[in-house]
């Protein structure tokens, strides 16, 4: 063990036998903090290009402090990384899918990712940089996995649905169309500012995503009832 993280221990026993309550409250407001800072900062510079000195800076806390909550650089990274995608998970978890109505689930599904995504460009950011990684610590991690578990069942269940009623087609992949949603929430984001210079087209405008919503969805029931019975 460090130092640093010896030292931190050390300022924690010393506030806890003070108030154990209180100190509770503070650490995970710093361990909040931490995250936050370090989501911009992996967003922006990527793995290899963010800063500790920067995040602390930003978190307003002791250097300590953060090797204490998560170890190294890899370890803060990590935990940015599954913190984002808990949230992403999170939020679909409080969707009201009825299974009884499978084509209504899918396009609630599809406005809530479009959402999402254009609420939360740091997440954008930190899965662009992932990528430039290949995926290293995606992979690495149970929780990006197992978090998506419940997504998939549920796309699983609106495609039985679906097909049992006749309003679908034959065929459907779940992690195609997953795919497929993810795709049409994205790829205007991450390349809209190159897009916007080659087409003419400000891609950035209120009234031109909503009409990307709108396209994206018409697509996606195209494509499930395609073939439907």
């Amino acid at each position: 063990m460090t130092d640093a993280v010896l030292d931190a221990n050390k300022a924690e026993t010393a506030i806890d036998s003070a108030g154990g309550a209180p100190r509770k409250r503070n650490a995970e407001r710093t361990r909040k903090a931490i995250l936050a800072a370090a989501l911009k900062e992996f967003a922006q510079a990527g793995f290899a290009g963010a800063r500790i000195e920067k995040i602390v800076k930003a978190a307003k806390c002791n250097i300590r402090m953060l090797y204490h909550y998560f170890g190294d650089k890899k370890g803060l990274y990590m935990a940015v990384l599954e913190s984002a995608y808990m949230d992403l998970r999170a939020r679909e978890a409080e969707l009201k899918i009825d299974f009884d109505k499978p084509l209504e689930g899918f396009l609630e599904l599809q406005r809530f990712t479009f959402d999402y995504f254009e609420k939360n460009p740091r997440f954008e950011g930190l899965l662009r940089n992932e990528n430039l990684q290949h995926g290293k610590f995606a992979a690495q991690s149970r929780v990006v996995t197992e978090t998506a578990f419940p997504l998939r069942r549920t796309i699983e269940k609106l495609i039985k649905s679906g097909q049992d009623q006749g309003l679908f087609g034959p065929d459907l992949d779940p992690v195609q169309i997953y795919v497929t949603i993810a795709a049409m929430s994205r790829f205007h984001l991450a390349n809209g500012y190159s897009l916007s210079a080659t087409l003419d087209t400000d891609m950035t405008a209120p009234e031109w995503r909503r009409a990307r919503l709108d396209h994206a969805l018409a697509l996606l029931e195209g494509y499930l009832t395609r073939g439907a019975r």
